[in-house]
């Protein structure tokens, strides 16, 4: 009889010190994952508040934390997109005026600081829109690929497509457009003679945008994928024009479209910039 109850009383105490433990440890797994995945790119999740009192203390803070950040974000990405598009209207001002300048070299030079200017504002613009889709279709992803390689060809860019003819994919042509033509304008800037690939597996389609340009060490790539980071060095003249947006805007638009964007090593010397986009499932 002494043998059962000191088992009952053990088996008891084990129990209650895993329902104790559990209580303990499942609010902080839940503290750790919400901190582990807040970002400001989506509406923050409020955490319960549960477990013991210093935990949901914690997890109090820990809320009013995350309307405060998203607030703040909310507010800056609203100032921003307003004096970007604000922007606009002296720049078009502008360029009305110059068009009464008489002299030709000052006329060519200020007009081509103003198409700099509004391309600074659009890609500011197109990234504080945070690449989301609209108009989600099913489109031919290499066909999409050959005109934009099309119109670099015809303003004098040595690019070139190399891939399959068809693969489909799920997305905004418009967005998927603005990435993709990011990527190879880059490639054009800091590299020469940029060859656009299309590779496919079973459900994920591959682009590659490959250059033979300087570039970008291994320690920087990550780094080169984020908002306002340049990669001037090595660059050709045309290649500061801009606030360091494109790879942040493809990277942004792919994600969009669960996808990835990589940047890795070319054999030999150079960059390939690596898209990979679910296929669109076969009717």
């Amino acid at each position: 009889m002494t043998i059962i109850t000191v088992g009952f009383v053990a088996i008891s105490l084990f129990i209650f010190s895993l329902w104790a433990a559990q209580s303990l440890t499942r609010p902080l797994t839940n503290f750790a994952n919400a901190a582990e995945s807040f970002g400001l790119d989506s509406v923050p999740a409020q955490l319960a508040e549960t477990g013991p009192e210093e935990v949901r203390k914690a997890t109090r803070a820990f809320n009013r934390m995350q309307r405060r950040i998203a607030e703040m974000a909310s507010q800056r990405t609203r100032m921003l997109a307003s004096v970007s598009h604000d922007l606009r209207t002296p720049i078009t001002r502008m360029r009305l005026r110059a068009e009464y300048i008489e002299s030709g070299e000052t006329k060519t030079k200020l007009l081509r600081d103003l198409d700099q200017m509004e391309a600074m504002v659009r890609g500011c613009l197109d990234y504080l829109r945070g690449g989301v889709q609209q108009d989600v279709v099913a489109l031919d992803l290499a066909s999409l690929l050959q005109t934009i390689v099309d119109q670099f060809a015809d303003a004098g860019a040595d690019a070139r497509y190399d891939g399959v003819d068809h693969v489909n994919v799920l997305g905004s042509p418009d967005d998927l457009e603005r990435a993709f033509s990011n990527l190879i304008d880059n490639a054009v800037k800091y590299g020469e003679s940029p060859e656009v690939r299309l590779l496919e597996s079973d459900d994920v389609a591959v682009v590659e945008i490959v250059d033979r340009g300087p570039g970008i060490p291994e320690d920087r790539r990550e780094s080169m994928l984020e908002p306002f980071e340049r990669g001037d060095a090595g660059a050709s003249s045309g290649a500061s024009d801009g606030f360091g947006l494109g790879l942040a805007i493809a990277r942004t638009i792919a994600e969009a479209h669960r996808g990835r964007l990589t940047l890795e090593e070319r054999a030999g010397g150079g960059l390939i910039a690596r898209v990979s986009l679910p296929k669109a499932a076969s009717k």
